[in-house]
């Protein structure tokens, strides 16, 4: 599982750089939201792509380069598909589908894939619905996004839709200004003199600097 906390001295060094957030993790994320034969929406493919560093950082850790040649095996690939978070650990996912602001239980994940492009380390999977979703029920959205803001979630391209063609996704990007201000007066509660090193969190911190996508369909509307 991904370090979710940061001590009470990292969070001060923060303060005295302009308590800026700063995440730790890089991740240019890609998602599909997937439709059964009925119409309902089943099933979200998510696409990782980890920044270089934490790439490299990955496949040394992991072996995953074992002739040294900068590119990493594709049986050593296949083999370590599903292992870059601990999901058995009760790693959430970093992802949301809500109705009508609700989260919508998912299932663990399943198809795991991974492969290395352009110097970066990319995993896949697919999160079922724990129930097929009705989306005329009301509005759904999706975000992608860790709450402590270790990790930064960058949705750069439009998700995709599968089983349908009538529905599309409209992005409404975060206001990273407000965000950035929250986050500083956040910071500015943390009383980090007792104990330096003590680890604090701050509670879903990251939804502010998450863009999140709006679900229309034809037969909703």
């Amino acid at each position: 599982m991904i370090k979710r906390v940061l001590s009470a001295a990292a969070l001060s060094a923060t303060l005295a750089g302009g308590a800026h957030a700063h995440p730790h993790v890089f991740i240019d994320a890609a998602f599909e939201m997937l439709f059964d034969e009925a119409g309902a929406l089943k099933a979200v493919r998510i696409d990782w792509a980890y920044d270089e560093f934490y790439s490299l950082m990955l496949i040394e850790e992991n072996g995953l380069d074992a002739d040294g040649d900068g590119t990493p095996e594709p049986a050593a690939l296949d083999a370590y598909a599903g292992h870059d978070v601990d999901w058995a650990a009760g790693f959430p996912g970093d992802f949301t589908v809500a109705l009508d602001g609700v989260t919508v239980d998912l299932d663990g994940p399943v198809m795991h894939r991974a492969r290395f492009e352009d110097g970066r380390l990319v995993t896949s999977h697919v999160r079922p619905l724990a129930e097929p979703l009705d989306v005329s029920t009301g509005m759904v959205t999706a975000r992608a996004y860790d709450p402590s803001y270790f990790v930064a979630y960058d949705v750069s391209k439009t998700p995709g839709i599968s089983g349908r063609d009538d529905c599309s996704l409209q992005r409404e990007a975060a206001d990273r200004e407000a965000a950035e201000a929250e986050y500083g007066e956040q910071l500015a509660e943390v009383d980090a003199s007792s104990d330096p090193f003590e680890a604090v969190e701050l509670p879903d911190i990251g939804v502010l600097f998450a863009d999140r996508f709006v679900l229309t369909c034809a037969a909703s509307s």
